[in-house]
């Protein structure tokens, strides 16, 4: 049975001007859904996901709070490793 390692991050979201306003709406069971973004301004998270990527960790869950995104993240432990 595989080992992980895991990893919480907290990333500051950068002020973005938005043509259109975005929405962020969520149920009641506490998944939240963008409806409307601001296209092409999201340069910064392919840079985190790939940053992260390259060092073999997968993206398993993120949330957003306050103008901050949440990322916990896992990879295989290596051999004699905690995990």
């Amino acid at each position: 049975m595989p080992k992980w390692e895991y990893k919480v991050t907290v990333h500051s979201l950068p002020s973005l001007q938005c043509d259109e306003q975005t929405v962020i709406e969520c149920d009641q069971e506490g998944g939240c859904f963008v409806s409307l973004a601001c296209r092409g301004k999201v340069a910064w998270l392919e840079e985190v996901l790939g940053e992260k990527g390259r060092e073999g960790w997968e993206l398993v869950q993120s949330g957003y709070h306050r103008k901050e995104l949440f990322c916990i993240w896992k990879r295989p432990s290596e051999p004699g490793e905690k995990g």
